[in-house]
């Protein structure tokens, strides 16, 4: 879930002055649109999927767990305000994606809009993390989080989510996942974070 977090945040933040830079001016050929928009679509769905297993499969266990300590409702309420954000970034992604070939305008809807939702996920996983992890720890068993784990895998598109798990976990958790994967999976993971880094290329632009 940290790492899930890390990687909101960063991306959010990241695309917010990417597309900026768009409506700026830098140049932003088919194949750079076509690699942003992707990432954001799956983005979106990737933010979604991650909050909808907190409400039907988090929450219920924290309540489960740990009774009248604690209280998840104002959690429950930035997931509606996050998911209106969600519908207008996806309808902006869609924008940006049929927009002509400067598409300043559309860029700079985008850009905002990224921008508003980097900052309610900033808020909201600040809070988060300060109510709900010390009472994971405190009160949540190990096989109740691993129904957690196994619901965040189910769903998920895996190309997108372990390339992102690999670039955003700090050294100790990456070295723990490396131990516990075997070599197939490690050379997998090899695979899909070299094609990663080939699209991030492409997303950065040919002045980064």
């Amino acid at each position: 879930m940290k790492i899930a977090h890390r990687g909101m945040l960063d991306d959010t933040r990241r695309f917010a002055e990417i597309v900026s830079r768009i409506a700026a001016g830098e140049p932003c050929g088919p194949r750079r649109r076509k690699a942003i928009v992707d990432y954001l679509r799956q983005l979106c769905v990737s933010i979604h999927h991650h909050h909808t297993i907190e409400d039907e499969v988090v929450w219920p266990i924290l309540t489960a767990s740990a009774g009248a300590a604690v209280d998840v409702h104002d959690l429950e309420d930035d997931h509606a305000q996050l998911d209106a954000v969600l519908a207008t970034l996806d309808a902006h992604t869609a924008a940006f994606a049929r927009a002509a070939a400067d598409g300043t305008g559309a860029a700079t809807d985008l850009a905002a809009t990224l921008d508003q939702a980097h900052q309610l996920l900033s808020e909201h996983i600040a809070d988060e993390e300060e109510v709900v992890f010390p009472i994971v720890d405190r009160y949540v068993s190990v096989a109740d989080w691993d129904r957690v784990e196994k619901a965040a895998r189910r769903g998920s598109n895996m190309r997108f989510e372990a390339p992102r798990v690999l670039r955003h976990a700090d050294e100790r958790e990456l070295a723990k996942m490396k131990h516990e994967a075997g070599p197939l999976v490690r050379a997998l993971l090899s695979l899909l974070a070299r094609s990663f880094d080939k699209r991030e290329a492409v997303i950065a632009g040919p002045s980064r």
